[in-house]
């Protein structure tokens, strides 16, 4: 009898292990899919490989962290700039994201600006970093200490929905990655099917009060510009020129953009009063540019801001319903904005 019941007990035990490891989301399944390892291309064409998808992640700039939280992989954070906690509007909003941002706990392992600190770096334990391909020095410096590092160019519209998708990759959020950038790229279609017979000619400046320095042909700001219906009002094919007033007055663009500039910075200028932009009121600030940043796939709400300037009809109240739709899909979340 007693052997009986110990084959019928063995028989159960066997059957209850054979059903738990069929569960989707057992424990087994989970520790599989971690310790896949993953790859992904960055923006110098570099292959990254790891054995697994990233876990602890160091960010240094904040158009990258806003990647990361767009991903829903902020939890994978430990390292961010210090200017996250210093621009009011990124703090803002990223704190109802995160309580480490709220209560400034993520540490910053950056020595002020954009500079940041390879000791710190590699005390934080990452098992990757994510960077701008801007500098190459500390990028080899970071990789020669052991650490994997992607980087990417936001060069353009393109570019920035590619390397979204890449490192998601590296995240496990490659499914998340293709819901964003699904949706911008459809949205990019519409507006680039819609142009405008005689567009309007903008100039942008820098930010803090850098009226003349601009974004020429090429560039990420061109790119966004164009989207939007409009067109640059510069014509060089330059990075960043720095201009002239008189060459301001050759331009004669239409509309003045200016980003983390105050509208002060250009009407306060005696050299520019007589311009027909200045003179008519057509300088404009992306305040708050957090929702805007053209680093991001934010570049299409970038786009249609400078659209709604350009063209009354598009309305302010159309805008807002696109801004919050678009703040629903690319944070998953509702009633952030």
């Amino acid at each position: 009898m007693k052997i009986k019941n110990l084959l019928v007990t063995g028989l159960f035990a066997m059957v209850f292990a054979l059903q738990d490891c069929n569960k989707p989301n057992s424990s087994y399944d989970k520790e599989i899919s971690s310790h896949t390892q993953v790859t992904a291309k960055d923006s110098r064409g570099k292959t990254i490989i790891l054995p697994h998808e990233a876990q602890r992640i160091v960010v240094l700039y904040n158009a990258l962290v806003d990647d990361v939280y767009m991903l829903q992989a902020g939890g994978k954070i430990v390292g961010i700039p210090q200017q996250i906690y210093e621009m009011e509007d990124t703090y803002s909003f990223l704190s109802k994201l995160d309580d480490r941002i709220k209560n400034k706990t993520i540490a910053t392992p950056t020595f002020g600006g954009s500079s940041s600190n390879a000791e710190s770096i590699v005390g934080l334990k990452p098992d990757l970093v994510l960077t701008f391909n801007t500098d190459e020095d500390h990028i080899n410096q970071i990789e020669n200490l052991g650490i994997p590092v992607f980087t990417f160019s936001s060069l353009n519209d393109e570019k920035i929905l590619e390397e979204l998708k890449n490192v998601g990759k590296l995240l496990g959020k490659q499914k998340r990655a293709e819901e964003i950038t699904g949706y911008v790229s459809e949205e990019v279609r519409k507006m680039r099917t819609s142009r405008e017979t005689s567009p309007k000619k903008i100039y942008y400046a820098w930010s803090k009060g850098r009226i003349m320095s601009t974004s020429g042909k090429g560039s990420l700001i061109d790119m966004a510009i164009s989207l939007s219906g409009a067109q640059n009002a510069c014509p060089v094919p330059v990075e960043a020129p720095n201009i002239s007033a008189e060459t301001m007055y050759k331009w004669n663009p239409d509309l003045i953009v200016l980003w983390n500039s105050k509208l002060s910075d250009v009407y306060s200028l005696k050299e520019l009063a007589a311009l027909p932009a200045v003179k008519n009121k057509q300088v404009f600030a992306m305040s708050p540019s957090f929702p805007y940043d053209p680093h991001t796939v934010k570049f299409l709400l970038f786009a249609k801001q400078l659209r709604h300037w350009c063209m009354p009809e598009y309305t302010q109240e159309q805008l807002d319903k696109e801004v919050k739709k678009t703040f629903e899909v690319i944070y998953g979340k509702k009633g952030l904005i």
